[in-house]
C-alpha cells in the first residue's frame, strides 16, 4: 500500500461559478481527477455524465488496489433511480420508507449529513411557517425551524439519515423525514446534494471536514493499528427447553452481566453478555472471552442448563457479537470493509433460519459510536458457538479495520444485486462474492498474519458447512458442563 498522506480534494463538476459550503470550509478544489493520487480521497459534487465518465476513466487507468476513494461517486445512479425502487432499497435494509410522501398532520424534517454526523437539522415546512399547528412570522419562523442537537428528536432522526445514504453507497448529502403524530420518523426524500441554511450548520461542516482532512492524512501516511474489543451475547435454556432469565444468576454490571430486551413492551433480562477487556491482537480478546465463560460457568454452577449462542438460537431473540474499534476513524469506506470481510463471511456461515432476525438484527452498516472515541460495529450475529469462530471473527474485523483502503478495491456489497442476495440468503449468488472477498483480504499484509483463523472460515464457507445453534456452546470451549 502506498503509505504517502493523501489529501482530501473537492471535484465540483457541473457547479462552476458557485460557491459551495465545501469551498467555503477550506476544501481544495482538483480540477482534474487524474490528479488524483492513490491515497486521495475525492468529494464528488455535481451530477452530470463528464464527472462520472472521469471517475470511471481514473478508476480504469489506476491499478484497482491503489485508487483514491471517491466519495459520493455512485451520486447520479442513485439519483437516477425511480421512487419505488428507492423506497425498496430503504425497506429492504430495514427503514421505513415512503418516498414522495406528504401529510400535513405530520413534521418534515430535512437532515443535512456529512460523514457520521448530521451537520444541520430542521423542520421543513417552507411556505406555512407553522410548527405544532401554530404560524409564526418569518422572523420568527426561522428561529423555530432549526431544531438543536439537544432536542429528543436529533439523534433518532440523524441515524436514519445517516444509514439511509450510508446504504445507497452515498457518504454525504441530504435526507427528507416525516415526523408522525405518533412519533414514528420515515424517510421520504434523498439527495447527494447537502443544502444548509444556517451560519451555525456551515460552522460544524468546517469542523468536521478539517478534521477528516487531518484524519486521513494521518492514517493514510502512517497506518492505523485497531485496538478491539466485544460485547457478544448468549442465552440460557433449561433441560425443558424454557428460556431461563440470565438475571437470575448475573447482575446487569460487570463484565460478565445480563442485558435487556422488550418484549411486548416489558422490559426483561434474559441475555448473558460478556464485557472482556480490549486488546489489540485477536488471540487476546479470545483469551478474556474465554476467562469470562469460565466466570460464567462459576457463576451457574449446579444449575441445568444449556448455553446457546449463534444469531437466533431461540425464535423471536435474536443475538449479537457487537464488535468495538478504536484508534480507527468511523468513516465510509472502513465500514463497508467490515460489511464485506466481516459481515458477509458469516452470513454465509449461518444456519437457514437465523435469516429471520433481518432486517432489524443484523442488517449491513449497523454501527454506533462509543463515548470512548471509537465505534461498535453491531452487524454480526454473536460468534460464541465455537472459539475458532471467534478468533476469525476477530481476525476479519482486525484486517477490515486496518486495510480498509486495499480491500475498497473490490466491495461485492456494493452491488445492489448482491445485497438482495446477501438478505435473501442466495448463497449460490453470494460464493463468487465471498471468493472475491478472500482475494482481497488475502493480498493484504495483516492475511499472513491471521491466516488460519481467515481460512478457517473461508474453508468452511467452500465446505458447505454452518454452525449448530441446537448445542450447548460450551463443549466446543471445554468449559466444564455441570
Amino acid at each position: 500500500m502506498d503509505s504517502r498522506s493523501g489529501t482530501v480534494w473537492l471535484y465540483a463538476e457541473g457547479l462552476k461559478g458557485s460557491v459551495t459550503s465545501m469551498e467555503r470550509a477550506g476544501v481544495p478544489l482538483i480540477r482534474n481527477l487524474a490528479m488524483a493520487k492513490s491515497n486521495d480521497c475525492v468529494m464528488m459534487i455535481g451530477t452530470r455524465g463528464t464527472a462520472i465518465r472521469s471517475a470511471h476513466a481514473l478508476s480504469s487507468i489506476l491499478p484497482k488496489a491503489i485508487s483514491p476513494w471517491l466519495m459520493n461517486e455512485v451520486a447520479r445512479s442513485v439519483s437516477a433511480l425511480e421512487p419505488a425502487e428507492l423506497e425498496r432499497r430503504l425497506r429492504r435494509e430495514g427503514l421505513p420508507a415512503r418516498i414522495g410522501e406528504s401529510d400535513w398532520n405530520s413534521t418534515p424534517i430535512s437532515v443535512t449529513v456529512w460523514g457520521y454526523e448530521a451537520v444541520e437539522m430542521r423542520r421543513s415546512f417552507p411556505t406555512l411557517h407553522k410548527v405544532n399547528g401554530v404560524k409564526y412570522k418569518a422572523g420568527l419562523w426561522r428561529e423555530r425551524m432549526f431544531i438543536a442537537s439537544d432536542h429528543a428528536i436529533w439523534k433518532p432522526a440523524e441515524k436514519m439519515a445517516i444509514r439511509s445514504l450510508y446504504l445507497l453507497g452515498l457518504d454525504f448529502g441530504q435526507v427528507e423525514l416525516l415526523l408522525n403524530s405518533k412519533g414514528k420518523l420515515s424517510v421520504t426524500g434523498i439527495s447527494h446534494e447537502m443544502d444548509l441554511q444556517s451560519k451555525e450548520g456551515e460552522r460544524k461542516l468546517k469542523a468536521k471536514l478539517q478534521e477528516f482532512s487531518a484524519t486521513w492524512a494521518s492514517e493514510t501516511s502512517l497506518g492505523v493499528q485497531a485496538k478491539l474489543g466485544a460485547d457478544p451475547e448468549f442465552v440460557l435454556m433449561s433441560t425443558e427447553g424454557r428460556i431461563i432469565p440470565a438475571s437470575r444468576y448475573f447482575l446487569p454490571e460487570g463484565d460478565a452481566g445480563c442485558d435487556s430486551v422488550r418484549i411486548r413492551g416489558e422490559k426483561r433480562w434474559p441475555l448473558v453478555e460478556l464485557r472482556p477487556k480490549p486488546f489489540m491482537e485477536p488471540i487476546q480478546l479470545t483469551a478474556d472471552v474465554r476467562r469470562l465463560l469460565h466466570v460464567a460457568a462459576h457463576r451457574t454452577e449446579g444449575a441445568s442448563l444449556s448455553w446457546r449462542a449463534g444469531a437466533l438460537p431461540v425464535p423471536g431473540l435474536p443475538l449479537g457479537g457487537h464488535i468495538h474499534l478504536s484508534g480507527v476513524a468511523l468513516i465510509g469506506e472502513r465500514l463497508r470493509a467490515l460489511d464485506n470481510a466481516v459481515a458477509l463471511p458469516l452470513r454465509m456461515l449461518e444456519p437457514f433460519a437465523a435469516a429471520r432476525r433481518r432486517p432489524r438484527y443484523g442488517s449491513l452498516g449497523d454501527v454506533r459510536r462509543q463515548s470512548h472515541g471509537g465505534f461498535e460495529y453491531r452487524t454480526p450475529p454473536s460468534w460464541l458457538v465455537s472459539p475458532r469462530l471467534t478468533l476469525a471473527a476477530f481476525a476479519l474485523a482486525k484486517v477490515a479495520a486496518e486495510h480498509s483502503r486495499e480491500l475498497s478495491a473490490d466491495r461485492p456489497l456494493d452491488s445492489d444485486d448482491c445485497r438482495d442476495a446477501f438478505y435473501e440468503g442466495d448463497r449460490t449468488s453470494l460464493l463468487p462474492a465471498v471468493e472475491r472477498v478472500y482475494a482481497a483480504i488475502s493480498a493484504t499484509e495483516a492475511y499472513q498474519v491471521y491466516r488460519e483463523p481467515i481460512d478457517f472460515v473461508f474453508d468452511a464457507i467452500r465446505r458447505n458447512r454452518s454452525w449448530d445453534e441446537s448445542t450447548d456452546f460450551r463443549v466446543k470451549w471445554r468449559i466444564p458442563i455441570s
